[in-house]
């Protein structure tokens, strides 16, 4: 157990770079990872949650713009 305990050392020294050590007759790494976020950001949708006549209002004006600036011309 004294070769995983350093490995565990070696490992908080430099958490950037994985670590491989013998415990018996196995290879085993050691790697430190990141902690997922406690709290996930609000998706777009989420944002306006309470805010349907808002959502209504954005999409229409996304649908006008769309009708005057096509995003592809169609004469050509």
């Amino acid at each position: 157990m004294r070769a995983l305990e350093e490995a565990l050392e070696a490992l908080k020294r430099d958490p950037a770079h994985p670590v491989r050590t013998r415990v018996d007759d196995l290879t085993v790494e050691l790697r430190a990872v990141t902690e997922p976020a406690l709290h996930a950001p609000q998706s777009v949708v989420g944002l306006f949650a309470d805010e349907p006549e808002l959502v209504d209002e954005v999409c229409e004006e996304a649908m006008r713009t769309r009708e005057r600036d096509p995003l592809r011309r169609t004469d050509a």
